[in-house]
């Protein structure tokens, strides 16, 4: 691996996440000493034409983070090619993808999921305002900031520029349980509603822990409402949720703002809770289920030394009546004759 990129400016340190053709890389800044990563792909399988795709890719990519600036959107850098590879260069994001936290039984309380969703709703405006789809919100894009409670959405890779109301074709990358069924379709209207959808998916996993049924086989394998796997939950948040995640374009609202508008509003003290909250949750649980393992066999021991001290009295009170009804027996016995003494 070639460890310094950009004439020297970038080292490169490790490897944070590979795709299929695609790899994300942890870099030092050596001019600034700051920590940046560093998004390229592998080039030495691709044949000469698939470069020259991949890095218009690449340069599109860059550009559409040049357009979106917002506190819950990962920053950009700068973008070049060296060596014919492309690269981009954003901020390292210190923190957890959502996914990371939330599953597989750790759903977040109400509250900090809605201020988690709202951060990404205001951020997704900004994509739309811009005339981009992001086409991939999921948990696994979106890390929650270590030092402060910020949702940061990641991966432009399969964004696309959209045109109101017109047929457009749309690529087969898709994540499912969080695309909607027009992403698998190869032409299908563009609108912000698809980005709705991965929305309202990504709240039905904060809230549930369960990753939605993909919408391909929601017309055989009815999905579930929140509020029916956690019964505490608010109906309105739940019914929100099932409204985005329509699999019908047309039947989900047509902005962000429109479907932000159903969900529930936030108790600011609520909404202040921090990860270690859900940490504390996690934690407290796992202390619970051992408590209560440790309470099982406190009490299995018990109730072991219970039935051994009822056996052990029932055998002496046993023990004790036989002898009494001998020695009754025995009273009440005629007198043997002596057999010496009639001799």
């Amino acid at each position: 691996m070639v460890l310094l990129v950009g004439r020297g400016k970038y080292l490169l340190q490790e490897e944070v996440v590979r795709g299929i053709s695609g790899v994300t890389y942890k870099a030092i800044n050596q001019i600034n000493n700051q920590v940046v990563v560093i998004k390229t792909f592998k080039s030495e399988s691709l044949k000469q034409t698939e470069l020259f795709d991949i890095r218009k890719k690449f340069l599109n990519e860059a550009q559409r983070l040049i357009k979106c600036s917002h506190p819950s959107i990962i920053p950009y850098h700068e973008f070049f090619i060296e060596d014919g590879v492309p690269y981009i260069v954003m901020d390292y994001i210190l923190g957890k993808t959502l996914d990371k936290i939330v599953l597989p039984d750790t759903p977040l309380p109400e509250a900090i999921a809605l201020e988690y969703i709202r951060q990404v709703g205001e951020a997704l405006k900004v994509v739309h305002d811009n005339g981009l789809l992001h086409r991939d919100v999921k948990p696994n894009n979106l890390i929650l900031r270590q030092d402060r409670q910020q949702v940061v959405l990641i991966d432009f890779g399969i964004s696309r520029e959209f045109s109101r109301g017109l047929v457009q074709t749309h690529t087969s990358l898709v994540s499912d349980g969080y695309a909607p069924i027009e992403q698998y379709l190869p032409k299908a209207k563009r609108t912000p509603a698809t980005d709705i959808y991965g929305l309202a998916a990504t709240l039905y996993t904060l809230l549930t822990a369960q990753i939605p049924i993909a919408a391909t086989l929601r017309n055989r394998l009815p999905l579930d409402t929140p509020q029916k796997i956690r019964p505490d939950l608010s109906h309105r948040i739940s019914q929100a949720v099932m409204e985005g995640m329509a699999l019908e374009l047309e039947e989900r609202p047509s902005s962000v703002d429109e479907w932000l508008a159903l969900l529930p509003q936030i108790d600011s003290n609520i909404s202040s809770m921090s990860v270690a909250t859900v940490r504390s949750i996690k934690t407290e649980k796992t202390l619970t289920n051992s408590t209560i393992v440790s309470q099982v066999k406190r009490s299995s021991y018990g109730k072991r030394v219970l039935t051994g001290l009822i056996t052990f009295t029932g055998i002496i009170w046993g023990l004790d009546y036989a002898w009494l009804k001998f020695r009754s027996h025995l009273k009440d016995s005629p007198t043997q004759p002596n057999i010496t003494n009639q001799r």
